[in-house]
């Protein structure tokens, strides 16, 4: 008997786990199991996507969005990875080309005219469980297909509840203003450009273009060489026959970028005839793409920094040109939602973090400080967000005394001064100035206070800030560092960039920090 016993415990043991971890795996298993061979066969046999272009989106409020986060992606990526796998099934080309590989074909033409979304929107129901639904669009009509839909409601795995607060962007669409391109992605920039220019060029069938690239049109910091790389992107294509003898081509092809708004541009591909007689049509195409602001930036690096000494070609490497280089996030004090930071000592031992409030008191009366505190004042009502990017050690975003895993939020009020507990540091003005750069690897701690003017913008922006690790005691806490920091800052200057009229920064680089 004891025999049995010690045996039925045994199983009963490893059959837990088994147990957690299917019920962890219930999204997806449904996914695998239902949804993706469900849309399979409807893209296959509805007679409402019978030679018709598709493309999957994720949806807000009904609505396509570009900017999402991490798990409604994924579940996005699953069903177009399964889509483009599937014979007789036309995916747009945006998303369709392979391996999201800039090179594409004339005949990717087609796939342009996108006739349905397949949506997939994830909630957050009030029992704190969490909903999938799937639905179909008819762009044409503007109503949601009948008969098509799938529908998911349970629990989430720790791991996918973290995905969902990982804010994303959605680049199925890159170019447009709310998701602009960056300089690092000047290639999916040419391919993007030529794509479009090449495909209105193949439906001026009466127009035989000739094309010269125009190398001396005037540039834009970070894009030189950008017509020379579409021109490169159109060599393989049939709409036009490219010519190197200004004598011999008809039109002429340039680029120019126009600003919008803030570090935001807009770059424009145009095709021009090379005189009046040419008989042909003046094309253009143009996408968004945010470029630094770097008249601003040489200017306040040069008042903090001082007298730079010469250098050697051989002294400076590629890689650390490529460190250094800041990265252009709108708008830093362009709207000046908050006065300049400034860094103070505490006019008590209560304004710093730590311990019970006798332990507090004690230390103040005996002479302790065991913070700074970095203030500002507010001009308009807003929420404010404090990152610090600790030298050599990664971004972070700070928690005061608070220590909340969400993201950390400062409510400022019009006209009153804003208070926020950091590392002790000394007080006097040589010891900190301003600055209007994000560095990835700066060589001085730098504390950075971000203003939110709209409370949608706020949440969407803590999501994206949730990724950073955080700092809430005086300890140095290893933060976000290289390529998952250069991605991440990326993320957020597009998000800044598509919401600039509600978003301003102010930051400080500060020595001796304690």
């Amino acid at each position: 008997m004891r025999r049995l016993l010690i045996l039925l415990t045994v199983v009963v043991a490893q059959a837990i786990p088994a147990v957690a971890e299917s019920r962890e795996k219930d999204l997806d298993r449904w996914l695998d199991n239902e949804l993706i061979p469900y849309v399979q066969q409807q893209l296959q046999k509805h007679p409402r996507f019978r030679n018709e272009t598709v493309m999957f989106v994720v949806l807000r409020d009904n609505a396509p969005a570009s900017a999402s986060n991490a798990l409604a992606l994924s579940i996005r990526d699953r069903l177009l990875d399964a889509a483009v796998a599937t014979h007789g099934v036309a995916v747009g080309w945006q998303q369709g080309r392979s391996g999201n590989s800039p090179e594409s074909q004339p005949q990717d033409c087609r796939h342009d005219d996108v006739h349905y979304y397949i949506g997939v929107e994830l909630t957050q129901k009030l029992d704190s469980s969490y909903a999938v639904d799937v639905r179909a669009l008819d762009l044409e009509d503007r109503n949601w297909v009948t008969g098509f839909g799938k529908h998911w409601q349970g629990r989430l795995s720790t791991t996918q509840r973290q995905a969902m607060r990982q804010a994303r962007i959605d680049e199925t669409f890159l170019g447009g203003r709310d998701v602009p391109f960056t300089l690092a992605q000047t290639d999916l920039l040419a391919a993007h450009l030529a794509h479009k220019l090449s495909c209105t060029m193949q439906k001026r069938v009466a127009d035989e273009y000739v094309v010269a690239t125009d190398v001396n049109e005037p540039t834009a910091s970070g894009l030189q060489g950008t017509v020379e790389l579409i021109s490169n992107n159109l060599a393989n294509r049939q709409a036009l026959t490219l010519s190197s003898d200004a004598t011999r081509s008809n039109a002429i092809l340039s680029g120019k970028a126009h600003q919008i708004d803030g570090v935001l541009f807009q770059y424009w591909l145009t095709v021009t005839p090379q005189s009046e007689t040419d008989d042909v049509t003046a094309l253009s195409a143009s996408a968004y793409i945010v470029l630094p602001d770097a008249e601003r930036n040489v200017e306040s690096f040069a008042e903090v920094q001082p007298e730079p000494q010469p250098a050697t070609v051989s002294q400076v490497s590629s890689h650390a040109v490529e460190t250094a280089r800041p990265v252009s996030i709108p708008n830093a004090g362009k709207d000046a939602l908050i006065t300049p930071l400034r860094i103070s000592a505490p006019k008590s031992s209560t304004e710093c973090s730590g311990g019970d409030l006798g332990i507090r008191e004690a230390s103040y009366l005996a002479g302790a400080r065991n913070c700074s505190l970095l203030q500002t004042d507010a001009t308009s009502d807003s929420v404010v967000f404090f990152l610090e990017h600790q030298a050599g050690h990664g971004l972070v975003r700070l928690g005061g005394n608070e220590c909340r895993a969400r993201t950390t939020a400062r409510i400022a009020r019009r006209g009153e001064m804003l208070s926020f507990p950091i590392a002790k540091t000394t007080t006097a003005k040589y010891n900190w100035s301003e600055t209007y750069e994000w560095l990835p690897d700066p060589d001085l701690d730098t504390y950075y206070a971000v203003v939110v003017t709209d409370a949608r913008v706020a949440r969407r922006l803590a999501n994206h800030m949730d990724a950073l690790p955080l700092r809430c005691t005086d300890a140095i806490r290893p933060g976000l560092e290289g390529d998952e920091l250069r991605d991440w800052l990326g993320d957020f200057a597009m998000m800044t960039a598509k919401s600039s009229r509600h978003v301003d920064w102010r930051a400080i680089r500060v020595k001796d920090v304690l």
